[in-house]
Parts: C-alpha cells; structure tokens; sequence
C-alpha cells in the first residue's frame, strides 16, 4: 500500500499492514510498517525486498520494521501489491528480532501491579 506516516515520515511511501484481514472492519487504525529506499546493512531487522509485478515496487527497499506504528485508516492512498511467502517470513523474522519475543518462551516476563509481581 501506498500510505503517508506522521511525523518524520510524512510523505506518501510504500508501507506493509500488519494485521489480519479479518481484523481490518474493526478498528479505526491498522498496524503498519513504512517502506524506505535509503537501504542500511541490517538485512536482519530491515529485511529488503527486490521490486516485482507481486509487491508493486519501484525500487529495491528496506521494511522499516522499528517504525511499526498504528495508522489511521484515511491515509491509506492505494494498494499496490503483496510480499511473498519468503517475504514475509523475512518480515516475521525481523519483527521477533526487533520485539524480543525471540526471548520470551525462555524468559519469564514480570509486570508489576502494586508492588507486586505476577508473570
């Protein structure tokens, strides 16, 4: 999709949704990641994906996992494609990296509510 983030990132650029479809009626915002072209060496957490007639790019670019962030739905401008099986998984891949869930099933996660513990 082509879509226009706030801030930084105000102007219209390729992004991928990060929601299930039948999820997307529900809410007034989809979760999103935006697209760049400037490319950094971390393949790992900014997974690169080649342009293709399935994705609809224009250029090789860079999901730019860390700036996952709600989007309201009004500034979505157009659809131009979908990622590949191998794409995605690059993109799963990336956004475990970036969370630290790769941690969490030999971690114990702990919040604290009043002064106590629970996991």
């Amino acid at each position: 999709m082509i879509a226009v983030f706030p801030g930084e990132l105000g102007k219209p650029r390729p992004a991928v949704i990060l929601q299930r479809d039948e999820l997307l009626g529900l809410f007034s915002t989809v979760l999103a990641c935006p697209m760049t072209t400037h490319l950094i060496d971390a393949p790992t957490l900014r997974p690169i994906i080649i342009p293709n007639a399935e994705n609809g790019l224009q250029d090789v670019s860079q999901i730019m996992v860390e700036k996952l962030s709600p989007l309201r739905k009004d500034v979505i401008r157009q659809r131009i494609g979908q990622l590949s099986a191998g794409e995605l998984k690059r993109l799963e891949t990336a956004l475990i990296h970036i969370t630290g869930l790769d941690l969490a099933s030999g971690a114990r996660n702990e919040v604290e509510h009043g002064g106590k513990q629970q996991s």
